[in-house]
């Protein structure tokens, strides 16, 4: 089901006739679609529900800042063996349930002078708080503390219909601090790789005005 929907709205994109772009608009809208899809893309978790919700606002044409909120909810089964290199039997299984929200204010910079559309350099801080549950009971709270920067594309078309792509480096650090979550998704799509953070899914859809 979500392979189709995924389709769909990839269609949607692919059908957008009007493709001049107007850059009197002062305020966008929009979100990651790719986010509701991630658990075909990260690993195989029993549920993954992941959303954001991006407002850019124009302060000049090579100045926005925007303002990001997300939210991610996951449930992993994770399976423990014993150390036999033949028979490689698993011993038993764990449940562990994930609650992350976020924040990300940027400062967005178009050294072309585009207004809210163009080709842009992004610098945040970001913040998340993240609880997990594990079965066994054990219950952990964390603050994850970062920077980064981004760069991308936007498109914004007569219509309002917004279209944006991009992607990003940077590093997070945890309150208290935890073990490595190698190859862990967030709730804005950065993947986190010992405290370092690549964004993959820097596709973004939305409407401006």
């Amino acid at each position: 089901m979500k392979k189709i929907l995924f389709l769909c709205a990839v269609i949607l994109v692919i059908h957008q006739s009007v493709f001049s772009q107007d850059t009197e608009k002062k305020v966008t809208i929009q979100t990651n679609p790719l986010l509701l899809f991630s658990d075909i893309f990260v690993g195989d978790p029993h549920e993954l529900y992941i959303a954001d919700l991006e407002t850019q606002f124009k302060i000049n044409k090579t100045s926005n800042i925007s303002i990001t909120l997300s939210f991610l909810y996951g449930d992993y089964t994770f399976w423990e063996y014993d150390n036999d290199p033949i028979n490689d039997i698993y011993e038993h299984s764990y449940r562990e349930v994930i609650f992350q929200a976020g924040l990300k204010p940027m400062y967005i910079y178009r050294p072309f002078g585009t207004g809210l559309k163009g080709f842009f350099i992004g610098f945040y801080p970001n913040v998340d708080i993240q609880y997990r549950i594990t079965s066994d009971n054990n219950r952990a709270l964390n603050t994850d503390l970062g920077f980064g920067m981004d760069l991308g594309y936007k498109w914004v078309f007569d219509s309002g219909f917004t279209m944006q792509v991009g992607g990003g480096i940077g590093k997070t650090f945890s309150i208290p601090s935890k073990a490595t979550d190698d190859g862990s998704i967030n709730s804005d799509g950065r993947i986190t790789i010992r405290h370092s953070d690549i964004s993959l899914f820097g596709f973004k859809l939305g409407y401006s005005f």
